[in-house]
Protein backbone atom coordinates (compact mmCIF):
# COMPACT_ATOMS: atom_id res chain seq x y z
CA UNK A 1 0.00 0.00 0.00
CA UNK A 2 1.39 3.45 -0.93
CA UNK A 3 0.95 5.14 2.58
CA UNK A 4 1.62 8.41 0.93
CA UNK A 5 -1.18 8.85 -1.24
CA UNK A 6 -3.38 5.94 -2.04
CA UNK A 7 -3.96 2.12 -1.63
CA UNK A 8 -3.01 -0.01 -4.70
CA UNK A 9 -3.22 -3.64 -5.09
CA UNK A 10 -0.49 -5.66 -5.21
CA UNK A 11 1.77 -6.67 -8.15
CA UNK A 12 0.61 -10.47 -8.00
CA UNK A 13 -2.70 -9.26 -9.68
CA UNK A 14 -0.63 -8.48 -12.61
CA UNK A 15 0.08 -11.94 -13.39
CA UNK A 16 -3.53 -12.93 -12.92
CA UNK A 17 -5.08 -14.07 -16.43
CA UNK A 18 -7.61 -11.69 -17.71
CA UNK A 19 -11.24 -12.26 -17.05
CA UNK A 20 -13.94 -13.13 -19.75
CA UNK A 21 -16.71 -10.38 -19.72
CA UNK A 22 -18.50 -12.97 -18.96
CA UNK A 23 -17.31 -13.69 -15.97
CA UNK A 24 -16.68 -10.08 -14.81
CA UNK A 25 -18.04 -6.75 -15.65
CA UNK A 26 -16.40 -3.10 -14.84
CA UNK A 27 -18.49 -1.22 -12.40
CA UNK A 28 -17.55 0.90 -9.95
CA UNK A 29 -20.81 0.06 -7.57
CA UNK A 30 -19.08 -1.12 -4.68
CA UNK A 31 -20.74 -2.31 -1.36
CA UNK A 32 -20.37 -0.89 1.86
CA UNK A 33 -17.79 -3.48 3.44
CA UNK A 34 -15.72 -2.77 0.46
CA UNK A 35 -15.75 0.98 0.51
CA UNK A 36 -15.04 0.47 4.41
CA UNK A 37 -12.09 -1.73 4.07
CA UNK A 38 -10.70 1.07 1.39
CA UNK A 39 -11.67 4.21 3.40
CA UNK A 40 -9.94 1.72 6.60
CA UNK A 41 -6.95 1.26 4.54
CA UNK A 42 -6.58 4.37 3.69
CA UNK A 43 -7.67 5.93 6.88
CA UNK A 44 -4.76 3.31 8.36
CA UNK A 45 -2.56 4.38 5.82
CA UNK A 46 -2.33 8.09 6.61
CA UNK A 47 -2.90 7.73 10.55
CA UNK A 48 0.47 4.83 10.03
CA UNK A 49 2.35 8.11 8.87
CA UNK A 50 1.14 10.33 11.61
CA UNK A 51 1.23 7.80 14.40
CA UNK A 52 3.56 8.78 16.75
CA UNK A 53 6.29 6.21 17.71
CA UNK A 54 6.83 6.87 20.96
CA UNK A 55 6.54 5.75 24.41
CA UNK A 56 5.80 7.98 27.11
CA UNK A 57 5.12 8.47 30.62
CA UNK A 58 3.53 12.09 30.53
CA UNK A 59 4.09 13.68 34.01
CA UNK A 60 6.94 12.58 36.74
CA UNK A 61 5.27 14.16 40.09
CA UNK A 62 2.23 14.77 41.97
CA UNK A 63 1.27 18.08 43.89
CA UNK A 64 -0.44 17.83 46.86
CA UNK A 65 -2.72 21.16 47.69
CA UNK A 66 -3.63 21.48 51.72
CA UNK A 67 -6.57 23.97 52.30
CA UNK A 68 -8.20 24.89 56.11
CA UNK A 69 -9.56 21.75 57.45
CA UNK A 70 -10.37 20.97 53.33
CA UNK A 71 -9.98 17.40 52.01
CA UNK A 72 -6.19 17.12 50.38
CA UNK A 73 -6.54 17.23 46.81
CA UNK A 74 -3.83 15.81 44.63
CA UNK A 75 -3.00 16.73 40.92
CA UNK A 76 -0.82 15.69 37.98
CA UNK A 77 2.43 17.75 38.01
CA UNK A 78 5.06 18.12 36.09
CA UNK A 79 8.80 19.22 36.70
CA UNK A 80 11.23 21.65 35.37
CA UNK A 81 14.00 20.48 33.61
CA UNK A 82 16.05 21.97 36.27
CA UNK A 83 14.87 21.00 39.42
CA UNK A 84 16.43 18.72 41.32
CA UNK A 85 13.75 17.82 43.75
CA UNK A 86 14.34 13.77 44.57
CA UNK A 87 11.97 13.14 47.83
CA UNK A 88 9.22 15.29 49.22
CA UNK A 89 9.38 19.18 49.34
CA UNK A 90 6.80 21.00 51.36
CA UNK A 91 6.40 24.85 51.10
CA UNK A 92 3.82 27.29 52.88
CA UNK A 93 1.81 29.54 52.42
CA UNK A 94 1.22 29.83 48.84
CA UNK A 95 0.73 33.10 47.97
CA UNK A 96 0.27 34.96 43.95
CA UNK A 97 1.93 37.91 42.53
CA UNK A 98 0.43 40.83 43.44
CA UNK A 99 1.97 43.01 40.71
CA UNK A 100 1.43 40.63 37.90
CA UNK A 101 0.09 37.11 37.95
CA UNK A 102 1.52 35.87 34.99
CA UNK A 103 4.85 36.16 37.53
CA UNK A 104 7.09 38.25 34.96
CA UNK A 105 7.94 41.17 37.85
CA UNK A 106 9.39 41.39 40.95
CA UNK A 107 8.07 39.45 43.61
CA UNK A 108 7.63 40.89 47.17
CA UNK A 109 10.26 38.72 49.76
CA UNK A 110 8.41 35.25 51.30
CA UNK A 111 10.72 32.74 51.85
CA UNK A 112 9.82 28.94 51.81
CA UNK A 113 6.55 29.99 50.29
CA UNK A 114 5.14 28.87 47.12
CA UNK A 115 4.81 30.72 44.38
CA UNK A 116 1.88 30.29 42.50
CA UNK A 117 1.65 31.93 38.92
CA UNK A 118 0.33 31.57 34.93
CA UNK A 119 1.83 30.59 32.05
CA UNK A 120 2.63 33.53 29.58
CA UNK A 121 4.15 36.66 28.90
CA UNK A 122 8.03 35.52 29.89
CA UNK A 123 9.78 32.27 29.77
CA UNK A 124 9.70 29.89 32.67
CA UNK A 125 13.25 30.66 33.33
CA UNK A 126 12.61 34.49 34.23
CA UNK A 127 9.71 33.52 36.84
CA UNK A 128 12.05 31.16 37.91
CA UNK A 129 14.46 33.27 38.72
CA UNK A 130 11.89 36.09 40.25
CA UNK A 131 11.06 33.46 42.46
CA UNK A 132 14.71 32.34 43.18
CA UNK A 133 15.27 36.24 44.66
CA UNK A 134 12.41 36.19 46.59
CA UNK A 135 13.08 33.38 48.93
CA UNK A 136 10.60 31.30 47.43
CA UNK A 137 11.15 27.68 48.25
CA UNK A 138 9.04 26.45 44.95
CA UNK A 139 7.18 27.83 41.77
CA UNK A 140 3.52 26.27 40.46
CA UNK A 141 2.92 27.18 36.82
CA UNK A 142 -0.81 26.82 35.51
CA UNK A 143 -0.60 25.45 31.93
CA UNK A 144 -2.36 28.27 30.01
CA UNK A 145 -4.31 26.05 27.45
CA UNK A 146 -6.39 22.87 28.46
CA UNK A 147 -4.98 19.21 28.55
CA UNK A 148 -2.64 17.42 31.07
CA UNK A 149 0.63 19.69 32.06
CA UNK A 150 3.53 19.94 30.36
CA UNK A 151 7.61 20.00 30.97
CA UNK A 152 9.32 23.13 31.35
CA UNK A 153 12.72 23.68 29.62
CA UNK A 154 15.71 24.87 31.00
CA UNK A 155 16.67 27.85 29.36
CA UNK A 156 19.99 29.94 29.83
CA UNK A 157 20.10 33.33 32.35
CA UNK A 158 22.15 36.04 31.17
CA UNK A 159 25.65 36.12 33.17
CA UNK A 160 25.26 32.93 34.89
CA UNK A 161 27.11 29.60 33.94
CA UNK A 162 24.22 27.12 34.95
CA UNK A 163 20.51 27.91 35.07
CA UNK A 164 19.94 25.58 37.58
CA UNK A 165 21.38 27.81 40.23
CA UNK A 166 19.82 30.94 39.50
CA UNK A 167 16.40 29.33 39.34
CA UNK A 168 14.00 27.64 42.02
CA UNK A 169 12.35 23.99 41.85
CA UNK A 170 9.11 24.27 39.82
CA UNK A 171 6.31 22.30 38.27
CA UNK A 172 3.58 22.91 35.83
CA UNK A 173 0.16 22.07 36.63
CA UNK A 174 -2.81 21.69 34.55
CA UNK A 175 -5.24 24.45 33.79
CA UNK A 176 -8.00 23.06 35.71
CA UNK A 177 -5.78 22.10 38.43
CA UNK A 178 -5.04 25.82 38.77
CA UNK A 179 -8.22 26.51 39.00
CA UNK A 180 -8.95 25.04 41.77
CA UNK A 181 -6.15 26.52 43.24
CA UNK A 182 -6.94 30.14 42.48
CA UNK A 183 -10.86 29.49 43.84
CA UNK A 184 -9.41 28.59 47.28
CA UNK A 185 -6.66 31.40 47.40
CA UNK A 186 -9.81 33.44 46.79
CA UNK A 187 -11.51 32.32 49.61
CA UNK A 188 -8.89 33.32 51.53
CA UNK A 189 -7.73 30.18 52.60
CA UNK A 190 -4.21 29.40 53.91
CA UNK A 191 -2.69 26.73 51.64
CA UNK A 192 -0.04 24.54 52.04
CA UNK A 193 1.89 22.28 48.69
CA UNK A 194 3.62 19.62 49.17
CA UNK A 195 5.18 18.02 45.39
CA UNK A 196 6.91 14.48 45.17
CA UNK A 197 7.56 11.78 42.96
CA UNK A 198 4.62 9.56 41.72
CA UNK A 199 4.54 6.16 43.22
CA UNK A 200 7.06 3.48 41.65
CA UNK A 201 4.69 0.41 42.38
CA UNK A 202 1.58 2.03 40.06
CA UNK A 203 3.88 3.52 37.74
CA UNK A 204 4.88 -0.32 36.77
CA UNK A 205 1.52 -1.14 37.00
CA UNK A 206 0.36 1.29 34.42
CA UNK A 207 3.10 0.25 31.89
CA UNK A 208 2.31 -3.34 32.36
CA UNK A 209 -1.36 -2.47 31.42
CA UNK A 210 -0.28 -0.36 28.52
CA UNK A 211 1.88 -3.39 27.26
CA UNK A 212 -0.87 -6.42 28.18
CA UNK A 213 -3.15 -4.28 26.21
CA UNK A 214 -0.36 -3.88 23.58
CA UNK A 215 0.86 -7.51 23.31
CA UNK A 216 -3.14 -8.39 22.90
CA UNK A 217 -4.12 -5.96 20.52
CA UNK A 218 -1.40 -7.01 18.18
CA UNK A 219 -2.62 -11.08 18.49
CA UNK A 220 -6.20 -10.06 17.79
CA UNK A 221 -5.01 -8.34 15.36
CA UNK A 222 -3.36 -11.11 13.69
CA UNK A 223 -6.54 -13.58 14.32
CA UNK A 224 -8.71 -10.58 12.99
CA UNK A 225 -6.57 -10.83 9.75
CA UNK A 226 -6.87 -14.33 8.82
CA UNK A 227 -10.62 -14.86 8.93
CA UNK A 228 -9.96 -15.89 5.36
CA UNK A 229 -8.41 -19.07 6.50
CA UNK A 230 -10.27 -19.68 9.35
CA UNK A 231 -13.50 -19.69 7.02
CA UNK A 232 -12.70 -20.39 3.80
CA UNK A 233 -16.31 -20.20 2.60
CA UNK A 234 -15.64 -16.01 3.32
CA UNK A 235 -12.61 -16.09 1.21
CA UNK A 236 -13.24 -14.57 -1.63
CA UNK A 237 -15.33 -11.74 -0.28
CA UNK A 238 -12.75 -11.02 2.55
CA UNK A 239 -9.99 -10.72 0.02
CA UNK A 240 -12.32 -7.82 -1.69
CA UNK A 241 -11.42 -6.16 1.38
CA UNK A 242 -7.89 -6.35 1.51
CA UNK A 243 -5.02 -4.56 0.12
CA UNK A 244 -1.31 -5.85 0.07
CA UNK A 245 1.66 -3.67 1.09
CA UNK A 246 4.52 -2.99 -1.91
CA UNK A 247 7.88 -3.17 -1.52
CA UNK A 248 8.91 0.52 -1.94
CA UNK A 249 6.11 1.36 0.75
CA UNK A 250 8.67 1.34 3.46
CA UNK A 251 10.54 4.44 1.85
CA UNK A 252 7.71 6.07 0.78
CA UNK A 253 6.35 6.07 4.87
CA UNK A 254 9.73 7.59 5.62
CA UNK A 255 9.12 10.10 3.21
CA UNK A 256 5.75 11.21 3.48
CA UNK A 257 5.35 10.74 7.47
CA UNK A 258 9.37 12.73 7.55
CA UNK A 259 6.79 15.93 5.72
CA UNK A 260 3.77 15.37 7.48
CA UNK A 261 5.84 15.40 11.09
CA UNK A 262 8.02 18.63 10.29
CA UNK A 263 4.29 20.18 9.21
CA UNK A 264 2.41 19.38 12.49
CA UNK A 265 5.65 20.15 14.25
CA UNK A 266 5.40 23.93 12.85
CA UNK A 267 1.16 24.19 12.64
CA UNK A 268 -0.33 22.16 14.75
CA UNK A 269 -2.36 24.42 16.60
CA UNK A 270 -4.28 25.00 13.57
CA UNK A 271 -3.71 20.92 12.19
CA UNK A 272 -4.93 19.54 15.30
CA UNK A 273 -8.58 19.84 14.28
CA UNK A 274 -7.90 17.87 11.23
CA UNK A 275 -6.43 15.10 13.08
CA UNK A 276 -8.86 14.90 14.90
CA UNK A 277 -11.50 15.04 12.24
CA UNK A 278 -10.14 12.22 10.54
CA UNK A 279 -9.51 9.77 14.07
CA UNK A 280 -13.10 10.67 14.46
CA UNK A 281 -14.32 10.01 10.52
CA UNK A 282 -12.35 6.27 11.14
CA UNK A 283 -14.46 5.73 13.86
CA UNK A 284 -17.64 5.66 11.43
CA UNK A 285 -16.27 3.65 8.38
CA UNK A 286 -14.43 1.14 10.97
CA UNK A 287 -17.16 0.46 13.39
CA UNK A 288 -19.66 -0.10 11.00
CA UNK A 289 -17.08 -2.67 9.63
CA UNK A 290 -16.76 -4.46 12.25
CA UNK A 291 -20.01 -4.39 13.74
CA UNK A 292 -22.02 -4.64 11.03
CA UNK A 293 -21.26 -8.41 10.39
CA UNK A 294 -21.64 -9.02 14.64
CA UNK A 295 -25.49 -7.57 13.62
CA UNK A 296 -26.07 -9.28 10.42
CA UNK A 297 -24.85 -12.61 12.21
CA UNK A 298 -27.44 -12.03 15.25
CA UNK A 299 -30.69 -10.90 13.03
CA UNK A 300 -29.70 -11.57 9.45
CA UNK A 301 -33.46 -9.77 8.45
CA UNK A 302 -31.45 -6.47 9.18
CA UNK A 303 -28.97 -7.35 6.37
CA UNK A 304 -31.67 -7.66 3.59
CA UNK A 305 -34.20 -4.55 4.82
CA UNK A 306 -33.33 -1.43 3.51
CA UNK A 307 -32.95 1.74 5.28
CA UNK A 308 -32.20 4.52 3.45
CA UNK A 309 -30.62 5.96 0.28
CA UNK A 310 -28.18 8.76 -0.02
CA UNK A 311 -28.38 11.55 -2.87
CA UNK A 312 -25.87 10.16 -5.74
CA UNK A 313 -24.04 13.41 -5.73
CA UNK A 314 -23.31 13.48 -2.08
CA UNK A 315 -22.35 9.37 -2.09
CA UNK A 316 -20.42 10.35 -5.12
CA UNK A 317 -18.88 12.98 -3.42
CA UNK A 318 -18.04 11.28 -0.11
CA UNK A 319 -17.26 8.16 -1.29
CA UNK A 320 -20.22 5.95 0.20
CA UNK A 321 -22.71 4.02 -1.33
CA UNK A 322 -25.99 4.83 -2.31
CA UNK A 323 -27.87 2.25 -0.84
CA UNK A 324 -27.59 1.38 3.19
CA UNK A 325 -29.27 -1.47 5.09
CA UNK A 326 -30.94 -1.59 8.73
CA UNK A 327 -27.64 -3.68 9.89
CA UNK A 328 -25.30 -0.71 8.18
CA UNK A 329 -27.76 1.93 9.70
CA UNK A 330 -26.97 0.30 13.18
CA UNK A 331 -23.38 0.31 12.97
CA UNK A 332 -22.69 3.65 11.23
CA UNK A 333 -25.37 4.69 14.07
CA UNK A 334 -22.92 3.41 16.82
CA UNK A 335 -20.07 4.87 14.79
CA UNK A 336 -21.39 8.76 14.74
CA UNK A 337 -22.12 8.33 18.78
CA UNK A 338 -18.78 7.47 19.31
CA UNK A 339 -17.13 9.98 17.21
CA UNK A 340 -19.23 12.91 18.41
CA UNK A 341 -18.76 12.40 21.90
CA UNK A 342 -15.13 11.85 21.33
CA UNK A 343 -15.28 15.27 19.78
CA UNK A 344 -17.23 16.70 22.96
CA UNK A 345 -15.16 15.12 25.84
CA UNK A 346 -11.97 14.32 24.30
CA UNK A 347 -9.97 16.34 26.78
CA UNK A 348 -12.31 14.96 29.95
CA UNK A 349 -9.67 13.45 32.00
CA UNK A 350 -12.34 11.13 34.03
CA UNK A 351 -13.50 9.22 30.58
CA UNK A 352 -11.96 10.84 27.25
CA UNK A 353 -9.22 8.57 27.30
CA UNK A 354 -11.73 5.50 27.15
CA UNK A 355 -13.55 6.94 24.22
CA UNK A 356 -10.24 7.48 22.34
CA UNK A 357 -8.73 4.32 23.19
CA UNK A 358 -11.95 2.60 21.89
CA UNK A 359 -11.65 4.13 18.53
CA UNK A 360 -7.83 3.58 18.13
CA UNK A 361 -8.74 -0.30 19.03
CA UNK A 362 -11.07 -0.39 15.81
CA UNK A 363 -8.82 1.50 13.45
CA UNK A 364 -5.75 -0.62 14.89
CA UNK A 365 -7.41 -3.95 14.01
CA UNK A 366 -9.25 -2.34 10.77
CA UNK A 367 -5.27 -1.86 9.44
CA UNK A 368 -4.12 -5.42 10.49
CA UNK A 369 -7.63 -6.93 8.82
CA UNK A 370 -7.30 -4.71 5.45
CA UNK A 371 -3.74 -4.15 4.75
CA UNK A 372 -1.25 -7.49 4.20
CA UNK A 373 2.53 -7.83 4.04
CA UNK A 374 2.76 -10.66 1.54
CA UNK A 375 6.49 -11.55 2.24
CA UNK A 376 9.27 -11.28 4.49
CA UNK A 377 11.16 -9.20 2.59
CA UNK A 378 8.07 -6.51 1.85
CA UNK A 379 8.17 -6.55 6.19
CA UNK A 380 11.69 -6.61 6.66
CA UNK A 381 11.97 -3.41 4.56
CA UNK A 382 9.04 -1.33 5.95
CA UNK A 383 10.11 -2.02 9.60
CA UNK A 384 13.65 -1.37 9.11
CA UNK A 385 12.45 1.87 7.36
CA UNK A 386 10.34 2.90 10.37
CA UNK A 387 13.08 1.56 12.88
CA UNK A 388 15.34 4.45 11.64
CA UNK A 389 12.16 6.97 10.89
CA UNK A 390 11.71 6.74 14.70
CA UNK A 391 14.78 7.02 15.78
CA UNK A 392 15.58 10.22 14.06
CA UNK A 393 12.90 12.04 14.91
CA UNK A 394 12.71 11.52 18.27
CA UNK A 395 16.73 11.24 19.18
CA UNK A 396 18.22 13.64 16.30
CA UNK A 397 15.56 16.35 15.14
CA UNK A 398 16.30 18.17 18.50
CA UNK A 399 19.61 18.97 16.24
CA UNK A 400 18.02 20.41 14.05
CA UNK A 401 14.84 21.61 15.51
CA UNK A 402 15.95 22.22 19.14
CA UNK A 403 12.76 19.92 20.45
CA UNK A 404 11.70 16.11 19.59
CA UNK A 405 9.44 16.66 16.77
CA UNK A 406 8.36 13.23 17.46
CA UNK A 407 7.63 13.83 21.20
CA UNK A 408 6.29 17.32 20.49
CA UNK A 409 3.82 16.32 17.93
CA UNK A 410 2.65 12.78 20.38
CA UNK A 411 1.83 15.60 22.92
CA UNK A 412 -0.04 18.15 21.05
CA UNK A 413 2.74 20.84 20.38
CA UNK A 414 1.32 23.11 23.08
CA UNK A 415 -1.93 23.10 21.58
CA UNK A 416 -3.81 21.74 24.92
CA UNK A 417 -5.39 19.27 22.40
CA UNK A 418 -5.20 15.47 23.21
CA UNK A 419 -3.81 13.86 20.23
CA UNK A 420 -5.47 10.96 19.02
CA UNK A 421 -3.00 8.69 17.26
CA UNK A 422 -1.83 7.08 20.64
CA UNK A 423 -3.29 5.11 23.30
CA UNK A 424 -3.61 6.33 26.95
CA UNK A 425 -3.83 4.91 29.74
CA UNK A 426 -4.57 6.91 33.59
CA UNK A 427 -2.35 6.51 35.81
CA UNK A 428 -2.69 6.98 39.85
CA UNK A 429 -2.73 10.48 39.66
CA UNK A 430 -5.75 12.44 37.85
CA UNK A 431 -4.50 14.00 34.45
CA UNK A 432 -1.39 11.89 33.71
CA UNK A 433 -1.24 9.22 31.37
CA UNK A 434 0.53 6.86 29.82
CA UNK A 435 0.62 6.99 26.02
CA UNK A 436 2.34 4.52 22.91
CA UNK A 437 1.63 5.39 19.65
CA UNK A 438 -0.84 3.38 17.38
CA UNK A 439 1.97 2.56 14.98
CA UNK A 440 4.06 0.96 17.60
CA UNK A 441 1.47 -1.72 17.77
CA UNK A 442 0.05 -1.71 14.23
CA UNK A 443 4.01 -1.78 12.03
CA UNK A 444 4.53 -4.77 14.50
CA UNK A 445 1.11 -5.84 14.03
CA UNK A 446 1.38 -6.34 9.88
CA UNK A 447 4.68 -8.70 10.63
CA UNK A 448 2.75 -10.93 13.38
CA UNK A 449 -0.14 -11.14 10.90
CA UNK A 450 2.13 -12.16 8.44
CA UNK A 451 3.98 -15.19 10.54
CA UNK A 452 0.39 -16.68 12.03
CA UNK A 453 -0.67 -16.49 8.34
CA UNK A 454 2.45 -18.66 7.34
CA UNK A 455 2.35 -21.17 10.19
CA UNK A 456 -1.58 -21.48 9.85
CA UNK A 457 -0.41 -22.52 6.03
CA UNK A 458 2.54 -24.58 6.58
CA UNK A 459 0.40 -26.04 9.68
CA UNK A 460 2.77 -25.22 12.17
CA UNK A 461 1.87 -26.23 16.14
CA UNK A 462 0.90 -23.63 18.30
CA UNK A 463 4.24 -23.08 19.49
CA UNK A 464 6.06 -24.71 16.88
CA UNK A 465 6.13 -21.81 14.46
CA UNK A 466 6.66 -18.19 14.23
CA UNK A 467 3.86 -15.97 15.61
CA UNK A 468 4.59 -17.03 18.90
CA UNK A 469 8.22 -16.13 18.98
CA UNK A 470 7.22 -13.37 17.54
CA UNK A 471 4.63 -12.50 20.12
CA UNK A 472 7.31 -13.00 22.49
CA UNK A 473 9.65 -11.29 20.86
CA UNK A 474 7.10 -7.77 20.71
CA UNK A 475 6.70 -8.68 24.66
CA UNK A 476 10.51 -8.25 25.30
CA UNK A 477 11.00 -5.37 23.16
CA UNK A 478 8.14 -3.51 24.88
CA UNK A 479 9.76 -4.24 28.14
CA UNK A 480 12.76 -3.17 27.04
CA UNK A 481 10.82 0.12 25.83
CA UNK A 482 9.85 0.78 28.89
CA UNK A 483 13.10 0.08 31.00
CA UNK A 484 14.68 2.38 29.25
CA UNK A 485 11.84 4.97 29.39
CA UNK A 486 11.89 4.54 33.22
CA UNK A 487 15.66 4.75 33.61
CA UNK A 488 16.07 8.15 31.08
CA UNK A 489 12.64 9.82 32.02
CA UNK A 490 12.34 10.69 27.78
CA UNK A 491 9.97 9.53 25.68
CA UNK A 492 11.31 6.55 23.34
CA UNK A 493 11.17 5.37 20.01
CA UNK A 494 9.17 2.03 20.93
CA UNK A 495 10.07 0.57 17.32
CA UNK A 496 14.21 0.85 18.43
CA UNK A 497 13.16 -2.05 20.65
CA UNK A 498 10.20 -3.58 18.91
CA UNK A 499 11.89 -3.72 15.40
CA UNK A 500 14.97 -6.03 16.21
CA UNK A 501 12.35 -8.13 18.87
CA UNK A 502 10.06 -9.55 16.16
CA UNK A 503 12.60 -9.73 13.22
CA UNK A 504 15.48 -10.98 14.89
CA UNK A 505 13.60 -14.62 16.09
CA UNK A 506 11.79 -14.47 12.69
CA UNK A 507 15.02 -14.49 10.61
CA UNK A 508 16.48 -17.20 13.24
CA UNK A 509 13.80 -19.96 13.24
CA UNK A 510 13.43 -19.03 9.35
CA UNK A 511 17.49 -19.99 9.56
CA UNK A 512 16.36 -23.02 11.36
CA UNK A 513 13.74 -24.62 9.45
CA UNK A 514 15.20 -23.36 5.84
CA UNK A 515 12.25 -21.12 5.10
CA UNK A 516 14.07 -18.33 4.51
CA UNK A 517 14.55 -17.71 0.97
CA UNK A 518 10.61 -19.18 0.89
CA UNK A 519 9.23 -17.21 3.72
CA UNK A 520 11.59 -14.35 2.30
CA UNK A 521 9.81 -14.25 -1.44
CA UNK A 522 6.15 -15.75 -0.45
CA UNK A 523 3.04 -14.34 -2.18
CA UNK A 524 0.32 -14.15 0.52
CA UNK A 525 -1.23 -10.89 -1.28
CA UNK A 526 -4.80 -11.01 -1.49
CA UNK A 527 -6.46 -12.97 -4.38
CA UNK A 528 -9.11 -10.42 -5.79
CA UNK A 529 -10.26 -9.40 -9.23
CA UNK A 530 -8.58 -6.23 -10.14
CA UNK A 531 -10.30 -2.96 -8.82
CA UNK A 532 -13.58 -2.05 -9.99
CA UNK A 533 -14.47 -5.36 -11.09
CA UNK A 534 -17.39 -6.65 -10.28
CA UNK A 535 -18.67 -10.44 -9.94
CA UNK A 536 -21.56 -11.16 -12.10
CA UNK A 537 -24.33 -12.93 -10.66
CA UNK A 538 -23.93 -16.19 -11.99
CA UNK A 539 -20.22 -16.19 -10.92
CA UNK A 540 -21.53 -15.04 -7.54
CA UNK A 541 -23.65 -17.89 -7.31
CA UNK A 542 -21.01 -20.38 -8.09
CA UNK A 543 -18.28 -18.53 -5.89
CA UNK A 544 -20.73 -18.72 -3.16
Amino acid sequence: ADFGSRCRVHRVLKSLPVRSSSRWSRSFNFGWQKMAARVGARLGGLLLVLLPGVAQSAGAGVLRLDGDGAKPQNFAAVYAEWSRVEGKLTAEPVVRPRKDAYGCKQYERCPGCAIFVLQGNCTFAKKASLAKHAGAALLIVAKATDGPPAGMAEAPIKGRTSASEAMVDAVMVSKAAGRKVLLALDKGESLSVTVFPKGIVADILSEVFVGVLAVGLVMLGAWHSVEDLRRPELKAKFDEEVVAVEEHSGFHFVLFGSVMLTVLFFFMKYLIYILLFLFATGAVSTTTMLLEPLISNCNPALRARHAFSLPAQLADWIGFPRDHNCAEALAEGVGSILAVAFLLYRNNDSFGWALQDVIAIMLLLTIQRTLRLPNLKTGTLMLVCTFFFDIFWVFLSPLIFKKSVMIEVATGGGTGQSVPMVLKIPSDVPGQFKILGLGDIAIPGLLISLLLRHDLIKGYPRFGGYFAAGVFGYTLGLAATFVSLYLMQHGQPALLFLVPGTLLPTVFIALRKGELRSLWTASYGPEVPPEGYQVLADEAGKRD
